[in-house]
């Protein structure tokens, strides 16, 4: 019975093999020395002359690569198991291949200018990074040492470093000091100011590299190409043209009042709305904190304060005003005269707010509509007003 039915299986399965995908059949003739096609077929029955010895015959199973024949398959490499394109590339038009030279030349020449720009900045020594950042270290704990001092002004060393000096925990800085005749407080700020300047010239230059990067990679023609090239030779770092190896001629003038191209306008306006935020956020500094809940506490002071002023300078009954009383205890105010501090306080963040705003939205608008050299130049001014004025 077991038999019959293996038998019955075997048989349903001769049935439907008829109907199961054929896997092509080839033979490959390829030389043998360099695996290279020279012919195909799919005739089971095909026999090359047997006198020669320079080619060598596969079977192989399965799809040919797609676009061979006959006619090409010469530039494909076949090495028993698996074919390999061979064929040389399309050669690019001379369109394409002035195009991608002329990116190349830019990218060089911003590499340049971006490295010439944090030179200044650059350690001169090796391990010059390793020992900025110890340096900024120490700066910065001392300077909060100095805000807080520990008890009889000694340093925090406790365990095996007990007895240690200042000496030892602030080496670095002492080193600054002694080398420049000033103090160590005065070591320490001139150590973080540095490394602050330093922090916004790369920021500034690495802003500049990613958008200059990205403006002559999608570039298509020549005059975008142009464009960003007069952008950055005229523009940005103006000076530093003129110390490259290879000096570039400006051909023609730079037309104030000529409208500006797309990709130049696009970037213009990027860069000008990135200098009005920072611009609008150098003034609105003072009004930030970096305590949390900042601004609930505040807007609670001020509601407590205008019902103080408003009921004569005390405290109307049912309200609890333990926070303003604490801000006047601790400045020895009376309670409404720490009301009054505390509302004109808010009126003028109030003010600072609402003249930069005005700044923003008139100078966004007029961002927006730039359409010349002329606009980015007068724009630009503007903008360093605002800066000069922080």
């Amino acid at each position: 019975m077991i038999n019959e039915l293996a038998d019955s299986s075997f048989n349903s399965a001769l049935l439907e093999a008829p109907h199961a995908v054929q896997v092509p059949q080839w033979v490959i003739v390829s030389q043998v020395k360099s695996h290279r096609v020279v012919y195909f077929t799919d005739d089971p029955s095909y026999q090359p002359p047997m006198d020669a010895d320079w080619y060598y015959c596969s079977p192989y199973s399965g799809g040919l690569p797609t676009g061979m024949t006959l006619r090409n398959c010469w530039g494909w490499r076949f090495n028993g198991a698996v074919f390999t394109d061979a064929r040389e590339p399309e050669k690019k038009s001379a369109e394409d291949s002035l195009l991608e030279s002329n990116r190349k030349a830019l990218l060089k020449l911003l590499g340049e200018k971006i490295n010439a720009i944090r030179e200044p900045f650059l350690p001169s020594c090796q391990g010059g990074d390793a020992v900025r950042q110890s340096k900024l270290r120490e700066a910065k704990a001392y300077q909060l040492l100095q805000a807080s001092p520990a008890p009889d002004n000694l340093p925090l060393n406790t365990g095996a470093q007990a007895g240690a000096g200042v000496d030892d925990a602030y080496s670095l800085l002492h080193a600054v000091a002694t080398a420049r005749n000033i103090s160590l407080l005065q070591a320490a700020d001139l150590i973080i100011a540095k490394a602050q300047e330093t922090q916004r010239v790369m920021l500034e230059t690495e802003r500049f590299r990613e958008s200059l990067t990205q403006a002559i990679q999608i570039s298509s023609t020549q005059a975008q190409l142009n464009q960003t090239r007069s952008w950055l030779l005229d523009q940005i770092y103006p000076a530093l043209s003129r110390e490259f190896k290879f000096h570039v001629d400006q051909i023609e003038p730079i037309a104030l009042d000529k409208p500006l191209g797309q990709t130049h306008r696009v970037h213009e306006i990027a860069r000008l709305k990135a200098q009005l935020r920072e611009a609008i956020n150098a003034q609105r500094a003072a009004l930030r904190s970096d305590y949390i809940q900042n601004d609930e506490i505040r807007k609670h002071k001020a509601q407590l304060a205008r019902a103080v002023l408003h009921n004569g300078g005390t405290a109307p009954q049912g309200i609890d005003a333990t926070v303003l009383q604490d801000y006047a205890q601790a400045r020895q105010l009376s309670l409404g005269d720490a009301a009054q501090a505390i509302v004109n306080s808010m009126a003028a963040a109030a003010e600072v707010l609402a003249r930069t705003e005005a700044h923003k939205d008139r100078m966004l608008a007029r961002i927006d509509a730039l359409k010349s050299m002329a606009d980015v130049r007068d724009i630009s001014a503007e903008i360093k007003q605002l800066v000069d004025a922080a």
